[in-house]
């Protein structure tokens, strides 16, 4: 064949890239340009992450349902019920702390520190203080936590005990003296007291207002409630009182024994010899022969011998009294209206309670647990 033809009939190069680049065309692939960094182009896969590791639900705080402690100086327990917010009847407690270990005898007046979960409990007969840490978590016939007793304490006849809170102070009434004692959430052993405040009539029951730095203190004899300002300041000696609800026509106080102050800030004080409780408005300043703003009395009551008496001083106020001739601990759930002769609104007593006929019964109690 001739060259020339040959030729003709044959593809260059050239034509040879035309030919497969129309063809790439024809069937749709495109020629993407290189890749530059920081520059334009397709967009890069993500690398894939792993899946957040899940965490747990938060354990949710449990709810209060209150824990009321009676002490029992007939049988020398004390005792523990749950659900106090609206426990009532013949029930069991649902903890006792009974036996040798203990050291009771004849024990008086009690008071909880709840941040601590600490009880404290005046034991008359044995001359000491007595504390159980993690009171809410004990039973059995175990021996206190701490115990204040010994020569250096000065006890003679411990039946009440006051906590002031905000100073860190116990306050002991001791017959005519009031033991004040340094770093009570602590406190143990033959430890003097920082202060002695020395009355001149017998102590029956005290309270102090740490918020405040009051104290009040009953004198059943005398038919009266003292009120001390500056409590922390008193010196050792004979303490003179800045006021005092006492008369003998409007008052109403017939053996007083125990003192506590309301949420309305209101005095309240239980009277043995003309059972009843009566309160007076203005605690911090009421003073002289002043009547009750309310008197809980009269046989709906059924108080007989009323002792202890504690406030919660949350919502309306309720009111828990330990009532030894009784044998029970009455409850009135609406302090702020409560007035006259009216039924507890709750009442815990009867065998299964283990709450007995005595010449003492102490109450406390905790909202928070």
């Amino acid at each position: 064949m001739d060259p020339i033809i040959r030729s003709k009939r044959g593809f260059s190069p050239a034509g040879i890239c035309v030919a497969v680049f129309c063809l790439l065309l024809t069937v749709g692939c495109v020629i993407s340009p290189r890749r530059t960094l920081g520059g334009g182009g397709a967009t890069p896969t993500p690398t894939p992450t792993g899946s957040p590791t899940p965490t747990g639900s938060p354990t949710p705080t449990p709810v209060a349902t209150g824990k009321l402690y009676v002490m029992d100086s007939n049988s020398n327990t004390l005792l523990r019920f749950d659900n106090a917010f609206t426990a009532s009847g013949n029930i069991q407690p649902a903890a006792t702390i009974v036996g040798t270990a203990t050291s009771f005898n004849l024990p008086g007046f009690i008071t909880l520190d709840t941040a601590h979960d600490s009880l404290y409990i005046a034991n008359t007969q044995d001359l000491s203080v007595l504390m159980y840490d993690g009171v809410s978590t004990k039973a059995g016939n175990i021996a206190p936590s701490r115990a204040i007793f010994g020569q250096a304490t000065n006890l003679l006849n411990p039946t009440d005990v006051a906590l002031d809170k905000v100073r860190n102070l116990l306050y002991v009434a001791d017959d005519l003296t009031i033991h004040v004692y340094a770093s009570a959430s602590t406190a143990n052993g033959n430890q003097a007291p920082v202060r002695e405040l020395t009355t001149n009539f017998q102590l029956s029951g005290i309270f102090i207002d740490g918020a405040n730095d009051r104290l009040y203190v009953a004198d059943q004899a005398g038919n009266a409630v003292a009120v001390y300002d500056h409590a922390s300041t008193l010196a050792s000696g004979l303490i003179t009182a800045n006021r005092a609800v006492q008369g003998p026509t409007n008052t109403h106080l017939s053996g007083p024994g125990s003192v506590q102050v309301d949420g309305a800030g209101r005095l309240v004080v239980s009277n043995a010899l003309a059972p009843s409780i009566t309160i007076y408005a203005n605690a911090a300043t009421a003073d002289n022969d002043i009547a009750p703003v309310a008197e809980i009395k009269g046989t709906n009551t059924g108080i007989f011998l009323p002792t202890q008496v504690f406030v919660d001083t949350t919502g309306t106020g309720t009111l828990y009294n330990a009532d030894p001739g009784a044998a029970r601990v009455a409850v009135w759930g609406n302090l702020n209206t409560t007035n006259g002769n009216t039924a507890p609104t709750r009442v815990i007593g009867g065998a299964a309670t283990g709450i007995t006929v005595s010449g003492q019964l102490g109450v406390a109690f905790d909202n928070t647990r």
